[in-house]
């Protein structure tokens, strides 16, 4: 089966560099133009279903492509981002002000959360409940499937179909409809086939 992350288009929250965690912000009219640029990239790769996180930057970046390609998305909560508490809606700099060191444990210490919010070890866990659904499809390996989710679950969801160990969670970059795709086959070896190609943003 062929996996298909993608990462949510821009918000204007993600311009200014505000933490959204699971607060419900909509795409930019930018996030609009790559979603649509998206779609035209995706139309040709032959996806059968389309899940998406059920956030609304998530859920118009599905819908756009599903119009492009004929498929309904369907939301999925697991697929959520992260909760980040006290720290949603503030920049890097505010957060290391009003709570200090607290980012860099939140890198280290997956049972650690802000204040109101969720840990890493949370994330993993519905993480896995999504790839455990998955396994109901695995018979036609074949499949492509494509999911719309964001930078945190992403970067989880790769890590579990690749058995890589969360201290490298933060060594991906990921952007806005930026495409990863693994090969997966449960109980079998898995492959990264490309991270983060946004090659389809090369005519904006």
């Amino acid at each position: 089966m062929h996996i298909y992350l993608v990462r949510h288009g821009e918000t204007i929250w993600n311009v200014e560099g505000r933490t959204q965690g699971n607060l419900d912000i909509p795409l930019s009219n930018h996030g609009i133009k790559q979603s649509e640029l998206l779609a035209e990239r995706i139309k040709r790769e032959g996806i059968s279903h389309i899940y998406t996180s059920d956030l609304t930057r998530a859920s118009q970046t599905s819908l756009i492509i599903g119009q492009k390609i004929g498929i309904q998305p369907e939301k999925i909560k697991e697929l959520r981002e992260i909760n980040l508490g006290v720290w949603q809606g503030c920049n890097k700099k505010e957060i290391e002000k009003d709570y200090p060191g607290q980012l860099k444990r939140y890198r280290f210490d997956t049972s650690f959360a802000p204040l109101g919010g969720e840990t890493l070890d949370s994330l993993n866990d519905r993480v896995r409940r999504f790839i455990r659904a998955l396994d109901l499809i695995k018979g036609n390996i074949e499949k492509k499937i494509l999911i719309v989710s964001h930078a945190y679950p992403i970067r989880m969801l790769i890590s579990e179909l690749l058995m890589i160990p969360l201290r490298y969670l933060w060594d991906m970059q990921l952007d806005n409809t930026g495409v990863s795709v693994v090969y997966w086959k449960h109980n079998e070896i898995s492959r990264l086939v490309c991270l983060n190609d946004i090659c389809h943003l090369l005519s904006e």
